[in-house]
């Protein structure tokens, strides 16, 4: 596998945990905070409105390259819709992340590609301009949003890749949710993105 399907991979990974789920008012659970991750691969701050559930896995690409992955899923309910946030981090070993425009192009075929395998149907990408981007940080990024239907439940999906050279990482933010709560989804993707820090 080359390095381009690798940055991708972990777009849609564990998509099926976050379609669906549940959520909680934010006034009831608090902010979760993961604050000084110590996994040495995956080190951010991020909050969530509820406790995340965690998962890892290790993904061998090739002879001596592998990928690192960390999930952590948080999920409330809002007007009888599911809301479900979601960040993985991918840390790669034995090869290096470059950023280019080929890579991040492959990224985002390959996370076109998964929502289709998961049977999205009418899936409309849109990246989202410089002007209307909710990530104002200083790393390489690529926010974009996704629409379709699964199952006739009809999805919101708002996400934002981050690179993070200096550790070989790229963490990717979701939150995604039925589209009579899009105004919910919004909010909840706005404050788990201006929570991020490195």
């Amino acid at each position: 596998m080359k390095l381009q399907p690798a940055l991708i991979l972990c777009a849609l990974i564990f998509l099926n945990s976050s379609v669906g789920l549940n959520t909680v008012n934010a006034k009831e659970s608090g902010v979760k905070d993961i604050s000084g991750i110590s996994d040495s691969s995956c080190k951010f701050d991020v909050s969530f409105l509820t406790d995340p559930s965690v998962k890892e896995q290790t993904i061998n690409i090739s002879k001596g390259v592998e990928l690192k992955l960390k999930q952590y899923v948080a999920v409330r309910t809002k007007n009888g819709a599911n809301i479900a946030s979601n960040v993985i981090c991918q840390h790669l070993i034995g090869q290096q992340y470059t950023g280019s425009q080929e890579e991040w192009k492959g990224f985002l075929n390959t996370a076109v590609q998964g929502m289709i395998q998961h049977g999205f149907k009418d899936l409309k990408f849109t990246k989202v301009g410089t002007d209307d981007a909710i990530y104002k940080g200083q790393y390489p990024n690529y926010e974009y949003t996704f629409t379709g239907d699964i199952d006739g439940n009809k999805q919101i999906i708002h996400n934002l890749a981050v690179l993070d050279k200096a550790n070989n990482q790229v963490i990717t933010f979701s939150v995604s949710g039925n589209e009579k709560v899009e105004s919910v989804i919004k909010k909840d993707y706005e404050n788990l993105i201006n929570s991020f820090s490195l």
